[in-house]
C-alpha cells in the first residue's frame, strides 16, 4: 500500500520564491556586466582624451525587462521563471529570436543553491541574512563565469552578512576568522606573485584572493583546505570537459563558490 506524502504548501511557496529570486539575479547580472563594461570603456576614452558617444546601459532599477534583440519590453506574463521560457520555446514573443539559455540556467541554479536553506533555518533573521549571502555568491559566480571578473561588491556583501551572522550567534570574538581570511588572501597573493616573477604569468586574479578570504572568514579556517582543494579539482575537471588549453583563461571564482557552498551544506546535513 502506498503511503501518500504530506503536501507542504510552505515548501511549494518557497520554491516559487527562490525561482523568482533566480529570475531577478539573472536580470541583475546581465545589466551589471554591461554597465560595468560601458563604464570601463568610458574611463578608457577619458584617459586617452577621446570622445565617447555610447548611451549608458540601463541600471538594474531602471525600467522593465526588455528583449536583448528587438529591445521591446517583455510582458509580465512572459516573465514567469522557467514556465515562460518553456511555453515560448526559448523565443521572444515579439521578434521570435532565441532567448539566451542563461536565464533558465540561473533560475535553476539559484533554486538548487537556495533550496537547502528551507530545512536549515526557520524563518528568522539568520535565514534572511544567509539567503542574501548565498545570493551574493550566485551573482559573483555568474559574472565570473561569463565575464571573467569578480565584483568586489559581492565579496563585501558576504563579509557584512557573515559578520551579522556572528553577532546573531553570539560569536563576539571574530579575530580567528579575520586571521584566517588574511591568511587565505596572502596565500593566493603569494601564489600570484611567484608565478609573475618566475613565469611572467598572472595565474590567478586578486578577485579570487578576496573571494577566498571572505569565504574563509564566513566558514572558518577549517574550511580553507577543503575549499581550495575541491575548487582546484573542480576547476581541473571543468577545464578537461571544456577542452581548455594550458594558455586558456579559466574563471576560478565559480569553483571556489561551488566548493564553499558544498562545504557549508554538507557540514550541516552530514
Amino acid at each position: 500500500m502506498l503511503i501518500p506524502l504530506a503536501f507542504d504548501i510552505n515548501l511549494l511557496l518557497y520554491i516559487v520564491m527562490i525561482l523568482c529570486i533566480g529570475s531577478t539575479l539573472s536580470a541583475l547580472t546581465y545589466r551589471w556586466q554591461r554597465r560595468a563594461a560601458a563604464e570601463w570603456r568610458k574611463e578608457a576614452h577619458e584617459f586617452l582624451e577621446l570622445p565617447y558617444y555610447e548611451p549608458d546601459p540601463l541600471k538594474f532599477s531602471q525600467g522593465r525587462s526588455i528583449c536583448s534583440k528587438c529591445k521591446r519590453k517583455i510582458k509580465c506574463i512572459h516573465l514567469i521563471p522557467l514556465l515562460s521560457y518553456a511555453l515560448l520555446r526559448g523565443r521572444c514573443s515579439h521578434c521570435q529570436q532565441n532567448i539566451s539559455i542563461r536565464y533558465p540556467i540561473i533560475e535553476l541554479a539559484s533554486a538548487a543553491l537556495l533550496l537547502p536553506l528551507y530545512w536549515m533555518y526557520p524563518i528568522s533573521a539568520e535565514f534572511g541574512i544567509t539567503l542574501i549571502l548565498v545570493c551574493a555568491l550566485i551573482c559573483a559566480l555568474m559574472i565570473d563565469a561569463e565575464d571573467y571578473w569578480l565584483p568586489d561588491e559581492c565579496s563585501f556583501v558576504v563579509l557584512c552578512c557573515a559578520t551579522l551572522l556572528f553577532q546573531l550567534k553570539g560569536q563576539s570574538e571574530v579575530l580567528p576568522n579575520i586571521s584566517a581570511a588574511l591568511f587565505a588572501y596572502f596565500f593566493i597573493f603569494s601564489l600570484r606573485y611567484v608565478f609573475l616573477k618566475l613565469r611572467n604569468l598572472e595565474a590567478i586574479g586578486l578577485g579570487d584572493a578576496k573571494l577566498l578570504a571572505v569565504l574563509v572568514y564566513w566558514l572558518g579556517f577549517s574550511a580553507f583546505t577543503p575549499i581550495l582543494l575541491l575548487a582546484s579539482v573542480l576547476g581541473l575537471m571543468g577545464a578537461l570537459v571544456m577542452r581548455k588549453s594550458l594558455s586558456s583563461k579559466i574563471p576560478f571564482g565559480p569553483y571556489l563558490i561551488t566548493a564553499a557552498l558544498g562545504y557549508f551544506y554538507l557540514g550541516y546535513f552530514l
